[in-house]
């Protein structure tokens, strides 16, 4: 099972690996040559840090706690599982249930390594550990057959070419895998961090940590991809704030919003019933249709800005996260599709609290996790046929959400609000979201802020609804430096356009610019920097 590679010996050959690979020679292909350079170099930043995890093809670089209420095998392995490996023949069923009877053993390496960190002085904040514990329940409770991963075996059976004995022994074997193995493992893995509960710690930044300057240091190298420090990254974000909250202030009072600081008028337009959808099946589904509607009219624009050859043929679905994970997920995300096109990309929508999603903030959130955002991007690096596999896998934060966040604006210069000013009251919310996600980010991690501090900067300076401000601080506590990238890709994306422009004059086209951008897959702003076209 993939979660084997937890157990500490594995870390070790990890790192050996990537100590050799780091001494390859050029080769000829070398733009791609310097992708997978750049890509070892964020893994090899803090790799004399024994704690947490390293995975430089993942967007948290240096995670210091594996088990958190927002990642880790325990929640990574499931999902993967559930809605992201192909169940189309008796071969992969065999396979698909053989791992989760490897929960067992897998869960115990976690469980190891959970205790090695600790030993090491790893312990993490206390908020994020009393979170985690309703993640793991939420994996123990419950009728078996209704469990989540029954329900995608069930789903992806049915696509099977299998008779009904062999569907009933399989389903068989995996419920028993299930009550046999993978809920005992998690029950320990549960004990193990509710023993550790008492012990975490009160502060809320990875600086509390041995090392935790250093891995914090690594992070804003590999996920911010930003040679600025801490402390200049933290007033970008403030100077950012007061921009956009300005031009926000305008937008309101064109729509007679007056009342109370920017903040205050976004909250109460977050709470005006016509915005919301009903807290109900059918209002969830409303929603989701909305949602589609909105991903249609974005895919009927793509030549408006892309090359029509490099228009991705893969398809995107809209589904909501499950209802056992969504306390601990984001509002809104993204999976890519797979290499050989039998799984469309996936936009996961959390409709875990319905006064939460106002109906203003889902056309831009739309942009961002499909297209033109992060399914655009992803489906033309995968697509990358002739590319080397870690070309098309190749994973920098700040590459693919500064793309994201530059795709928010995008459609906005493309019109998409032309008759929608509370629509582009949402995107300028997100964007302050970013903003601030700056200044809390190097708040918590540098200049030694409390949870509490994080929770009410946000709170007062975004008008976002108050369970998802605590939700987005206790992410940020879990991984550090992931919330930098957004706002410093962008911004250099749209430096990297205006320098563009400049240079091509009268011939400027932009969607040669996102070619050069988007064509060669994700790799470091640096690299795109010194393409021409860009």
């Amino acid at each position: 099972a993939a979660i084997d590679g937890i157990a500490r010996p594995a870390y070790a050959r990890l790192r050996a690996a990537i100590a050799g690979l780091g001494c390859a020679p050029r080769s000829r292909e070398a733009l791609q040559v310097d992708v997978v350079r750049a890509t070892l170099r964020n893994a090899l930043r803090s790799a004399g840090v024994a704690y947490g995890t390293i995975n430089p093809f993942g967007f948290v670089n240096h995670a210091p706690y594996l088990v958190s209420q927002i990642s880790g095998p325990h929640i990574d392995t499931p999902a993967t599982m559930a809605g992201q490996q192909s169940l189309r023949t008796p071969a992969a069923i065999d396979a698909w249930i053989a791992k989760l009877e490897g929960f067992g053993a897998g869960f115990d390496g976690v469980i190891d390594k959970v205790r090695a960190d600790e030993a090491a002085g790893c312990i993490p904040p206390r908020a994020l550990l009393e979170k985690t514990l309703p993640v793991l329940d939420a994996f123990i409770a419950g009728p078996v057959r209704e469990h989540p991963l029954i329900v995608a075996l069930h789903a992806g059976m049915a696509a099977a070419v299998i008779d009904s004995d062999a569907r009933e022994r399989f389903e068989a074997r995996a419920i028993a895998a299930i009550d046999g193995i993978a809920r005992p493992a998690y029950a320990r893995l549960r004990a193990a961090i509710a023993d550790m509960v008492p012990r975490g710690r009160t502060e809320s930044g990875v600086w509390a940590q041995p090392r935790g300057e250093e891995v914090y240091a690594a992070n804003v190298l590999a996920l911010g991809d930003s040679t600025l420090t801490p402390d200049e990254i933290h007033q970008r974000g403030l100077d950012e704030i007061e921009r956009i909250t300005a031009e926000m202030g305008t937008l309101l009072a064109g729509q007679e919003l007056m009342r109370g600081s920017v903040a205050e008028r976004m909250l109460a337009l977050s709470g005006d019933p016509a915005q919301l959808f009903p807290d109900s099946d059918a209002g969830r589904q409303e929603l989701l249709e909305y949602v589609r509607s909105l991903v249609r009219g974005a895919e009927g624009r793509y030549e408006e800005f892309l090359p029509t050859a490099m228009i991705p043929p893969q398809a995107m679905q809209v589904r909501r996260v499950p209802v056992p994970t969504q306390d601990s997920a984001p509002g809104g995300f993204y999976d890519s599709p797979s290499l050989d096109g039998t799984r469309p990309g996936t936009y996961w929508i959390n409709l875990r609290d319905m006064a939460a999603v106002a109906r203003f903030t889902l056309p831009t959130l739309s942009y961002h996790e499909g297209v033109p955002g992060h399914h655009t991007q992803s489906a033309i690096a995968s697509g990358l046929g002739e590319a080397p596999l870690l070309i098309r896998i190749a994973s920098f934060n700040a590459y693919q959400e500064g793309w994201a966040l530059y795709s928010e604006r995008l459609m906005a210069e493309l019109g998409a609000y032309a008759d929608d000013p509370y629509g582009d009251l949402g995107r300028l919310q997100d964007e302050l979201f970013r903003a601030i996600r700056l200044v809390v980010d190097t708040g918590l991690h540098h200049k030694r802020w409390t949870r509490e501090q994080a929770i009410a900067f946000m709170r007062s300076a975004s008008g976002n609804p108050e369970s998802s401000v605590v939700a987005e601080i206790e992410r940020y506590m879990a991984w550090p430096g992931q919330a930098l990238g957004y706002k410093l890709g962008q911004l250099r994306l749209l430096a990297m356009r205006d320098t563009a422009r400049e240079r091509a004059g009268a011939g400027f086209d932009i969607r040669d610019f996102h070619a050069a951008v988007l064509g060669e897959g994700a790799m470091p702003l640096a690299m795109i920097e010194q393409r021409p076209q860009a």
